[in-house]
C-alpha cells in the first residue's frame, strides 16, 4: 500500500459532446489506473479536493466513483476514503504454457508452495481419463500465490513413472513442465480444458483467504504429451474476482467452445472432488 499524492488534470468539458461529465471524470480515473499514475491500493484525494481539481461539483465527483466502483476499480471504506484496488490477472487461453511462464510474461511474481505430494488411489474415472494401467497416481496439492496473495489452490495428477522421478520442493522454484520435460524428457503438446463456475467450500476458502460460499471458477485440464500420453490431469480452483479468462478468437477456426452444463456431464461428476481432504 502507498499513500503518495496523486493530482487529477483539469477537464475540458464539450458541452456539444453529450457525454455527462461524471462519466468523462470516470474515464479520466480510469486512464489513470491503466497508466499506472495510481496503483492498487492508492488513495485517493478526499471528493471535495477532486472536484476542485475537475472544476465540477462534489455530486458530479461522487457519480464517478459509484460507477468506478460498480466496475470493480474502486472501493470505499469509512475511515480511509476511496483507493485503487488490485485488477484480476489475466489468464490467456491460448498457447500452452505453464502458470509461471504467464506470470513471468505480466510482470508479477510467482511462488508456489507445495501442500502435498504421494501415491493415492484414484477413481475409475481418472483412471480411464489419464490411460493409467493401475488406479493409482502421484497426486500433487500445490498453493500457487501471485505477489504474494493467492490465486490458485491445484491439484495434479501424475502417471507413477512421472511421480516416481519428480523433485517435489524443486516445484517451489520451477513449473511442472520444465521439470517434466528436463528430468524425463517428456515435453508437452496440448491439452483439453474446460473451465466452470463454482463456489468455494470450507477448505478451499481458508486457503484462498477467502469467504465460504465465494464464487470461484474450477479448471479441468488433461495434458498430453508429444506422443498422444496423458501425463498431468489438473484441477484448478481460483477466486472469481482475481481473474479474467481471456482469448484471442479468429474466424473461421475456433479454438473455444460452449457447452450447456446439462451436455457436459463430466464436469459435474462426484467422483472428482477438487480437494481429496486428508486421503
Amino acid at each position: 500500500m502507498t499513500s503518495s499524492a496523486w493530482s487529477p488534470k483539469r477537464l475540458s468539458f464539450n458541452r456539444n459532446d453529450g457525454l455527462p461529465k461524471y462519466i468523462a471524470i470516470a474515464r479520466a480515473i480510469a486512464a489513470a489506473v491503466r497508466d499506472e499514475e495510481l496503483i492498487p491500493g492508492q488513495v485517493l484525494p478526499a471528493q471535495r479536493e477532486l472536484a476542485e481539481s475537475f472544476g465540477v461539483t462534489v455530486m458530479t465527483v461522487r457519480q464517478a466513483i459509484t460507477v468506478l466502483t460498480e466496475q470493480g476499480l474502486l472501493t470505499s471504506e469509512q475511515g480511509r476514503g476511496t483507493y485503487v484496488l488490485a485488477q484480476p490477472f489475466r489468464l490467456p487461453m491460448g498457447r500452452l504454457a505453464s502458470l509461471a511462464d504467464q506470470v513471468a510474461a505480466s510482470g508479477r511474481t510467482l511462488r508456489t508452495d507445495v501442500l502435498g505430494f504421494g501415491l493415492i488411489e484414484v477413481s475409475p474415472l481418472e483412471q480411464q481419463r489419464m490411460g493409467l494401467d493401475v488406479p493409482e497416481a502421484y497426486e500433487l496439492v500445490r498453493l500457487r500465490l501471485v505477489d504474494g496473495e493467492p490465486f490458485i489452490l491445484q491439484t495434479s495428477l501424475l502417471p507413477r513413472e512421472i511421480g516416481t522421478a519428480l523433485d517435489a520442493e524443486a516445484l517451489q522454484e520451477r513449473s511442472l513442465y520444465e521439470l517434466i520435460a528436463e528430468g524425463l524428457g517428456i515435453r508437452v503438446a496440448r491439452a483439453n480444458e474446460t473451465v466452470q463456475a463454482t463456489a468455494l467450500d470450507h477448505e478451499s476458502a481458508s486457503l484462498l483467504r477467502r469467504r465460504v460460499g465465494e464464487p470461484a471458477l474450477l479448471s479441468s485440464r488433461l495434458t498430453f504429451s508429444e506422443q498422444e500420453v496423458a501425463v498431468v490431469d489438473d484441477r484448478a480452483l481460483t477466486a472469481g474476482d482475481s481473474v479474467v479468462v481471456s482469448a484471442e478468437r479468429q474466424a473461421p477456426d475456433s479454438v473455444l467452445s460452449l457447452l450447456l452444463s446439462d451436455d457436459a456431464p463430466d464436469l459435474a461428476d462426484s467422483s472428482l472432488p477438487f480437494m481429496r481432504g486428508n486421503r
